[in-house]
């Protein structure tokens, strides 16, 4: 009986010792793109690190929307898909060398739909637009009803630019075949909803051998909402784009009914 209960003792020792161990070390996981990575710090201050995979769930870690994305941007001005061949309004003609597109995507969720091949994703980011207009004496001005022609013949402009910022919420599905999320090939089909939150007019100009800069915020009759269907495709971070306007750029009866549409490059982080 006294062997039993000394063998009994150590081992209650043995176990409080090893959870006090246990107590003091300080384990942190991270894990990214389907692995983990585990940093352990002891009492002793020493620290391993093991890198290995992720076992948890078997879930993809997927990103399609988060990230940086650069393109070109423009409007159709007609329904053949047209541009510049608006007659009427050749002041809003576009110089398509100059007129591009800049997102910065912060934010995005991205589950399987019941397998991870086949996803759902949706997110939140800012959106920046400027269209280059081609006139280097007439640009666009704005009163209560109506967006029209500003010309000035003492002007000649070296820049003519509207620039528009938006807030943007993606809602994509995502078909993915391979079996490597960072290596599989992948399409998406959606749509994007962005929220006007500023915009403005930026001249250069030289006048009397003076340069001049003028920035004149305003609405100009843009629409506070645009929407647009998406499509998508790459493989791993790298994707292509196009965006094609379900709705015009301009407010109805307050200017064109011209359609914006944009494609780009977008590296995913």
């Amino acid at each position: 009986m006294k062997n039993t209960f000394t063998v009994l003792l150590a081992l209650l020792i043995g176990v409080s010792v090893y959870a006090q161990e246990e107590k003091e070390q300080d384990t942190t996981k991270i894990s990214y793109k389907g692995r983990v990575i585990t940093i352990t710090t002891d009492n002793d201050e020493d620290t391993t690190v093991v890198i290995g995979d992720n076992e948890d769930d078997g879930k993809w870690d997927v990103n399609h929307w988060r990230g940086l994305e650069f393109g070109m941007n423009g409007y159709f001005t007609s329904n053949d898909f047209g541009i510049n061949n608006d007659p009427n309004n050749v002041y809003l003609e576009l110089d398509y060398a100059k007129s591009f597109m800049i997102n910065l995507n912060l934010w995005e969720f991205n589950t399987g739909i019941g397998t991870e091949k086949f996803r759902f994703f949706t997110g939140l980011g800012f959106r920046f637009n400027r269209y280059a207009f081609k006139s280097t004496t007439s640009t666009l001005a704005y009163n209560d009803t109506t967006i029209f022609n500003a010309a000035d013949s003492t002007k000649s402009f070296d820049k003519n630019f509207l620039n528009a910022s938006y807030i943007s919420a993606p809602i994509y599905f995502t078909l993915m075949p391979g079996n490597d999320p960072d290596k599989s090939f992948h399409f998406s089909a959606g749509a994007v909803v962005s929220y006007r939150i500023g915009s403005r007019l930026k001249q250069k100009y030289v006048i009397q051998d003076q340069k001049r800069k003028d920035i004149n915020k305003g609405h100009y009759h843009l629409n506070p909402f645009l929407i647009d269907a998406s499509v998508r495709m790459g493989v791993g971070n790298f994707t292509v784009f196009a965006n094609y306007g379900l709705n015009s750029l301009f407010e109805s009866n307050k200017g064109p009914d011209y359609a914006p549409f944009s494609a780009g490059l977008s590296l995913n982080f």
